[in-house]
């Protein structure tokens, strides 16, 4: 990490800042404890010295935190189909992965903001558009479309994501034991991982329920998961400063960040080593209305003390970037999407999420996502270090391009730098006035609408036979196993 940007990061939250949220957190985990509905999860918790307080909350030591800290291992794999594309996730500043937003309810209209219900098909294209954008390097669940079962939904998607993309599939949402199983069978299949050498099939995210509950079935599927081994676990609070956490932004990390310690401890109590990282998505309210708001730039701000957090503990960190309030795709989308991606990206954490986020997170369009790899094209760039080695600095080259009088265009020096020193657009229009005013196009999302359409149209990158067969068994055979009898075929339902 350069200098400016490990300045950046302090000056918005220096070490004291940080060490003093970890202390607070250690302190409300001891004093208010974690209402676990779980009986099996506190039975846990229990057994490794933690007590009962008289409100029946789980009160948690110091101590019990530290050990379960130390027992997460610092380094891991989150395989993909494609081998090259596989992320190494640590809590170490460096390259930073992007991935979508998962589960939005509705897609949106980019210019009117008027929403529907989503379905497979939208999935499907959302899918095939995030395997062509450059700044994304993890896939997941756009999406819940409600034209399948819900109960099948996150092995629907799955399926959908693994057609679509050979990049790191992110597992969808879990709200049931069985979910996490059929899942991280279908990711073996796709990947060919199973745990072994620190390489794993499939993450899968787990949230406590703000402020400081561990709920019973997600619990459950949380520790049956880890015992089985053989995924990768994210511990995804959603605090809401002044509704579900404390009104006071630092107070809100820290009670954020004792839900994500809670976690972690019931995480490695159920099975020591399993891997485990820090899924920060604390939001702001309109102090007006009380309504949860993304756009502000607390997001970002939230972000960055975050990531500082999960590092202080060794855990990877998967936090917020693009992201905004407005109804459409306006000037408000673009400042907000701007600066909250900016911010999340200046404490390089291993993971950002956020793309295609649109409404505080309701819905999502396939416009978006284009817009947001430009967005984040020019945000990667702008936190890039330059060059200013003797090359770079050729005085020689200099005083030649200021005596020749032919400008420095026709220079060597310029030609060798002129492509990587300036920003490649992805999306933004540079031509001119006239050729503008002559396209009839009216802004960006007219411009997305283009290349969305140029990259749905493409054929999707499929999947062998042998492989497509297992997918569609198991979710038969998962649906059996439930007592679902009617589900949509999988092969037609991905058009096949």
């Amino acid at each position: 990490m350069s200098r400016l940007m490990a300045s950046t990061a302090i000056d918005i939250w220096p070490d004291e800042a940080i060490e003093a949220m970890h202390l607070a957190s250690m302190a409300l985990l001891e004093r208010a404890g974690v209402k676990v509905e779980s009986p099996a999860a506190r039975g846990l918790f229990l057994a490794a010295g933690c007590a009962l307080s008289a409100a029946d909350r789980v009160l948690v030591p110091r101590a019990v935190v530290d050990d379960a800290v130390a027992a997460c291992p610092a380094s891991y794999s989150l395989a993909a189909r494609d081998p090259e594309r596989s992320l190494v996730l640590d809590a170490e500043p460096g390259v930073t992965y992007v991935h979508n937003m998962g589960g939005a309810r509705d897609v949106i209209d980019s210019r009117t903001g008027a929403g529907r219900r989503a379905r497979l098909s939208d999935q499907i294209r959302a899918c095939r558009v995030m395997h062509s954008l450059v700044n994304q390097s993890q896939v997941t669940s756009l999406w819940q479309p409600e034209d399948v079962p819900d109960v099948l939904e996150p092995l629907y998607s799955y399926l959908v994501l693994a057609h679509e993309t050979d990049k790191a599939i992110g597992g969808p949402g879990i709200s049931h034991p069985f979910q996490a199983r059929y899942l991280q069978e279908m990711a073996a299949v796709v990947t060919g991982a199973d745990g072994s050498n620190d390489v794993y099939p499939v993450d899968l995210a787990f949230s406590p329920v703000s402020p400081l509950v561990l709920g019973g079935e997600v619990t459950d599927a949380l520790v049956a998961q880890v015992r089985r081994g053989g995924a990768i676990i994210e511990i995804l609070p959603c605090p809401a400063a002044a509704t579900t956490a404390p009104g006071a932004l630092s107070a809100a990390l820290a009670q954020q960040n004792a839900e994500v310690l809670a976690g972690v401890v019931l995480t490695q109590l159920a099975a020591p080593g399993t891997p485990v990282y820090y899924g920060p998505r604390l939001s702001a309210v309109d102090p007006r209305s009380g309504v949860v708001v993304s756009g502000t730039p607390e997001t970002g701000v939230a972000s960055v003390a975050a990531v500082l957090l999960a590092r202080r503990y060794g855990l990877a960190c998967d936090c917020y970037g693009p992201c905004s309030d407005s109804k459409v795709v306006d000037a408000q989308f673009g400042y907000e999407r701007a600066v909250n991606a900016l911010l999340g990206v200046a404490a390089r954490p291993r993971l950002l999420s956020g793309i295609g986020e649109m409404q505080a997170g309701v819905g999502s369009c396939l416009e978006v996502l284009v817009i947001d790899d430009e967005v984040l094209n020019n945000v990667f760039y702008a936190l890039a270090e330059r060059p200013w080695d003797a090359d770079a600095l050729d005085v020689e080259a200099m005083v030649d391009g200021v005596l020749s009088g032919r400008g420095f265009l026709g220079t060597r020096h310029t030609r060798r730098y002129i492509r990587s020193e300036f920003v490649t657009p992805l999306l933004s229009y540079r031509g001119g006035l006239n050729e503008w005013l002559a396209s009839g196009r009216a802004g960006v999302a007219d411009l997305a609408g283009e290349k969305v359409a140029a990259l749905v149209g493409r054929e999707p990158l499929g999947l062998p036979d042998d492989l497509l067969e297992e997918l569609c068994g198991l979710i038969a055979r998962c649906a059996a196993e439930i007592g679902v009898r009617e589900y949509p075929d999988p092969r037609r339902a991905l058009g096949l």
